[in-house]
């Protein structure tokens, strides 16, 4: 069954079967529905829980939402209750099929990440001696086996990301267009770009793309998704170096990186550890070099938030994996940025859905 042919939705190719791959449109057009139609309607109440609890409605007066009052509202509401559930329940029959097609011809994917190890253009380069930390141990978007504990992660991370962009990602065009309004060093030199928290690679490909003449390395904890990575970039004939390493102990030559970006890592960190990643991409940049971020508000940000936003984050870190989430929400990430030596700040974001844009440069 896995050797059957049947085309490909942009870059991704269809899944083996069509009993799957309905279960897979089925799941996603619920969520598209969840998060529009069901969202609309339960913004408009929450509101009305949040004025009837005296809840805030934005920000406390020290910038920080109380989660409290919030949570006091909300979590024996039934419509809320019943938000949730149906979420995680969704995401849960997502990964029982994927994990099911992928577990059972086991042999067959890992054969093919084999054959394509020893592949190119581009490599990759697992370390396994690399001591995996534990806050990165954890099932992530409660997929099986999480980043690091499942050989086939790649695979199951890349179907399950793309019913999370619910259709609108199949050809990266999400990671494309990040990739085409990256902030560039403003003398214009992009020879070594470095992608960190790269996963399955889709914007280090998209980097490699924008920048063709340049030396493009993605840089990962876990060697399942860098093999994976690997095996997108060959098949796209792209040359990509994709290395296990920490983002925190890149052991990337001091000065020598002009571009270095960030899709959503930081809020999958602990504080602690983002302040050491901000420090290695200080030492690896060139003076001159650019840290281009993209992840969620953080600190004063957030005191627009919708109250529905505000509780929906810390439920995103309660049931769905996001172990680091609220600590990093909580942070003032450009404060992070500004303590580890960069000229940072806060641009527009490359997409109207997309989250900030931290943008730090090292001073000449």
């Amino acid at each position: 069954m896995v050797n059957i042919d049947r085309g490909s939705n942009g870059r991704t190719p269809r899944l083996p079967s069509l009993d799957l791959e309905s279960q897979q449109d089925f799941v996603r057009g619920f969520r598209e529905w969840m998060v529009t139609e069901m969202d609309s309607q339960i913004r408009v109440h929450s509101e009305e829980l949040a004025a009837h609890a005296a809840a805030p409605t934005g920000a406390e007066a020290n910038g920080r939402v109380d989660l409290d009052k919030l949570r006091a509202a909300y979590d024996t509401d039934p419509l809320i209750a019943s938000r949730l559930r149906v979420w995680i329940t969704n995401q849960r029959q997502m990964w029982t099929g994927l994990q099911g097609q992928f577990s059972q011809h086991r042999d067959h994917y890992r054969e093919e990440l084999d054959r394509y190890d020893e592949l190119g253009p581009g490599s990759v380069e697992l370390d396994p001696d690399l001591a995996i930390p534990d806050y990165c141990r954890h099932e992530i978007h409660i997929q099986p086996g999480g980043y690091v504990g499942n050989e086939l992660a790649g695979a199951l991370y890349h179907y399950g990301t793309n019913s999370f962009y619910m259709g609108q990602n199949d050809s990266d065009e999400f990671h494309i267009m990040l990739a085409r309004r990256v902030a560039r060093p403003e003398d214009g030199m992009v020879a070594r770009v470095v992608d960190l928290g790269c996963g399955i690679g889709q914007l280090s490909i998209a980097l490699k793309e924008q920048f063709p003449d340049a030396e493009v390395t993605g840089i990962d904890v876990a060697g399942p998704m860098l093999r994976y990575a690997h095996k997108r970039a060959v098949e796209l004939s792209l040359d990509v170096r994709f290395l296990q390493r920490l983002a925190e102990d890149t052991k990337l030559e001091t000065g020598s990186v002009d571009l270095a970006t960030a899709f959503i890592l930081f809020h999958e960190v602990p504080t602690a550890v983002a302040r050491e990643i901000c420090a290695e991409v200080f030492r690896i940049l060139r003076p001159g070099g650019v840290f281009d971020v993209t992840d969620f508000a953080t600190g004063p940000m957030r005191s627009a938030e919708h109250p529905f936003a505000t509780y929906r984050s810390w439920a995103d870190h309660q049931y769905n994996g996001e172990r680091w989430r609220e600590e990093f929400v909580s942070s003032d990430f450009l404060a992070i940025l500004r303590e580890a030596g960069f000229v940072a700040e806060l641009q527009p974001s490359k997409m109207a859905w997309v989250q900030p844009n931290y943008v730090a440069r090292k001073p000449d």
